[in-house]
């Protein structure tokens, strides 16, 4: 899309499949390798980072104080997308119910891509001829943390308890990761919860 991409991996360079590091070479992708440095982190217009990265690590921090962007892929591939969206979130069951939904358009003959956070991403079905008439994707707290403006034409939020207090601060902010599925909707949008679970 004439962007132009550097890759910052905070791994070492050995992790990385060989293939990807032939794409990266052959794109002329700029590639740094065991950490994040502050230097690589000055220049971008728009970061998109992993789900697993956390939001406070230091070159985040100060890209953000620049007014830099920072965004998740499944809000950078939403963006692209104009297909209906019917994302799956909560603490548990989002892969089952995922599926489940998947399976329930097969047999009824729509075209259906299943997707996400479990299996293949958004992002790398836009890289294919993108046939489906629906796109029902898992989404993480983590994914939906980087999607502000994620408008699902379908939102599901099966259940909450606590989960990744390793990254969130409290249960209280956990959960309101989980129930920002809902934010970017409008009224024409459906949302989904589950009125056994007490949260």
């Amino acid at each position: 899309m004439g962007a132009e991409v550097a890759v910052s991996e905070g791994g070492a360079r050995d992790n990385i499949a060989p293939e990807t590091l032939a794409w990266l070479e052959e794109h002329a992708v700029a590639l740094e390798c065991g950490g994040h440095s502050e230097k690589f982190f000055r220049a971008p217009e728009l970061i998109v980072i992993s789900p697993g990265v956390p939001l406070t690590i230091p070159v985040l921090a100060q890209a953000r104080s620049r007014g830099v962007p920072i965004l998740g892929e499944l809000a950078l591939a939403a963006a692209l997308v104009e297909t209906p969206i019917i994302a799956v979130t909560g603490t548990n069951g989002k892969s089952t119910v995922t599926e489940l939904l998947g399976e329930m358009f097969r047999a009824a003959g729509r075209p259906v891509f299943v997707g996400g956070n479990l299996g293949t991403p958004l992002a790398e079905y836009l890289l294919g001829p993108q046939g489906a008439e629906v796109l029902v994707l898992e989404v993480s707290s983590f994914q939906l943390d980087t999607a502000p403006g994620f408008a699902p034409a379908v939102a599901l939020l099966l259940n909450i308890s606590p989960d990744h207090l390793d990254r969130y601060p409290d249960y209280e902010s956990y959960a309101a990761a989980k129930f920002a599925v809902f934010a970017g909707q409008d009224k024409e949008a459906a949302a989904v919860l589950n009125a056994d679970d007490p949260e």
